[in-house]
């Protein structure tokens, strides 16, 4: 495993919270229990969007506990996976559960210039991270800007992302959504499936958005 850090006076954006014990418990609670509960969208079904969207060279942002990497099906035995986050402890939590595929680790703020030389990948994850980046979601569309730079012709880049606009959730949904903005988890409030088609519509010539429940997926070919 390798890593490139940047400049942390220039990193922005708020990484605090995935601490060691937030993390131990982000695959049963955050993906096992508040996503199928609350958003109404299971990680299985998580899982295989992402199993649709990765390719054999690959840029994984906000990368979280390593879950998705560990368990999607890669086109190849031997992909190449770069790490992008602002948090170390997240990059090493998710570089450790996926080592044999050996890793490359990047501290980044994917708000900011990406600045990852020549390289160009297949695919690109966004999984879980639009909802958590300040901004409404033209602001947070800087990020395809930031990305696409390093996207290989006919790559594409793909996530998911919880809307919290008119969410279809029932009452304690829709109250779990009002108290994750209180504490600053999510920045969603104006996210919606209109707002994210537009920043989308702006980059790609083509791409997708569909819902399940409160959580968009979304794809934009190169």
């Amino acid at each position: 495993m390798t890593s490139t850090t940047g400049d942390p006076a220039e990193l922005r954006g708020d990484a605090d919270m995935y601490t060691k014990p937030v993390l131990m418990i982000y695959d049963p609670i955050a993906l096992g229990m508040v996503c199928p509960v609350a958003w109404r969208c299971s990680r299985r079904t998580m899982l295989s969007f992402y199993n649709d969207g990765v390719r054999g060279n690959h840029l994984d942002i906000g990368p979280g506990s390593g879950f998705f990497l560990d368990k999607c099906r890669f086109p190849t035995r031997t992909p190449r996976i770069t790490l992008l986050d602002l948090n170390e402890l997240v990059l090493r939590t998710a570089a450790g559960r996926i080592a044999r595929y050996r890793p490359t680790t990047v501290v980044r703020d994917v708000l900011g210039d990406l600045d990852l030389g020549e390289r160009k990948f297949e695919s690109v994850a966004l999984q879980n991270v639009l909802h958590c980046l300040p901004g409404t979601m033209k602001q947070k569309g800087v990020v395809f800007d930031n990305v696409r730079p390093y996207v290989a012709d006919g790559g594409v880049v793909f996530g998911c992302t919880v809307l919290g606009k008119e969410p279809p959730l029932p009452a304690h949904g829709r109250w779990m959504m009002e108290k994750y903005n209180q504490a600053g988890s999510f920045r969603n409030t104006e996210d919606g499936v209109e707002e994210l088609e537009a920043q989308l519509a702006a980059r790609f010539t083509r791409y997708s958005v569909r819902t399940r429940g409160a959580v968009a997926f979304f794809e934009g070919h190169c």
